[in-house]
């Protein structure tokens, strides 16, 4: 169901390597999915331009895990574009030719260190089968002063969950095994400091009809984010979320709202943007 993923330094374990294969298969084989993304950027230019905005004007711009390039328009006026994603796929619906795009992993960027002077990733971390990887290389890439810029979906509170999860949501015993788990991990994590980045192995993608992050396959959760980028010397600059995501029953607002108070959930919300400065 969902396994911890591997940490930063770690190797992938061999049901993880299968899992990355079989999400870039995927994405290689699914024009729809790629339609669905482009109508989903002309929808979210408001979010894509504030985190382009945190990126200073003039350098050298990584776009990690950059689909078929949708954040050019916002990036390109900022500086030197570069694009890299797992997917050729994705890439090559890019709308816009001769641009420096590059067909590689984001956890293991073929890029020296300090080569950038900013890089940016947006609605792809939740697709990566070991985040603090990615994170790792995103850090390891750019300079020292330099910018990370994150946006993209977070599920927080532990009875949220990502579309790659919902048919097996339909079941309430389900829903309580995973919520329950899920809380004890975070607890663990906020006490002991062992991040557990967990990882679904099976998503929805893979057997069902697609929907929007159906082949999600990290339980993204703001505090492990910045924890980890923490520990490893970054800054937090900016943290925000777009919709807190309470619902409309009083009791119910008033019970996230109190989850909400504790250190772990500050940022819980649908969308979150984050910046990190190196």
């Amino acid at each position: 169901m969902t396994v911890p993923s591997s940490d930063s330094h770690g190797t992938l374990t061999p049901a993880l390597w299968r899992l990355k294969r079989r999400l870039r298969d995927f994405w290689d084989s699914q024009g729809i999915y790629w339609s669905m993304l482009t109508e989903e950027m002309a929808i979210m230019p408001v979010l894509r331009a504030k985190a382009a905005s945190f990126i200073p004007e003039g350098g050298r711009i990584l776009d990690v895990a950059c689909g078929s390039a949708g954040n050019l328009p916002w990036l390109v006026p900022r500086g030197q574009y570069f694009g890299t994603d797992l997917s050729l796929g994705g890439l090559r619906h890019a709308k816009q030719k001769g641009l420096h795009l590059a067909c590689a992993d984001a956890e293991a960027l073929p890029f020296g260190n300090e080569s950038f002077d900013a890089a940016i990733s947006t609605f792809a971390l939740e697709h990566c089968v070991s985040p603090a990887r990615m994170l790792s290389e995103m850090r390891r890439v750019v300079k020292p002063g330099s910018r990370i810029v994150l946006l993209g979906p977070s599920w927080d509170l532990p009875f949220w969950y990502p579309n790659a999860l919902k048919s097996r949501a339909e079941s309430s015993v389900w829903r309580l095994m995973y919520s329950s788990g899920r809380l004890m991990g975070q607890i663990k994590a906020y006490l002991f400091g062992r991040l557990p980045f967990l990882i679904i192995d099976e998503p929805d993608a893979f057997s069902h009809p697609f929907i929007y992050d159906s082949d999600a396959v990290y339980v993204v959760w703001s505090y492990e984010v910045i924890q980890q980028m923490k520990h490893w010397g970054c800054r937090l600059v900016h943290c925000e979320v777009d919709d807190p995501m309470l619902g409309s029953n009083p009791l119910v607002r008033l019970f996230k709202r109190s989850l909400m108070h504790l250190p772990f959930y500050r940022y819980a919300g649908s969308t979150l943007l984050v910046v990190f400065e190196k």
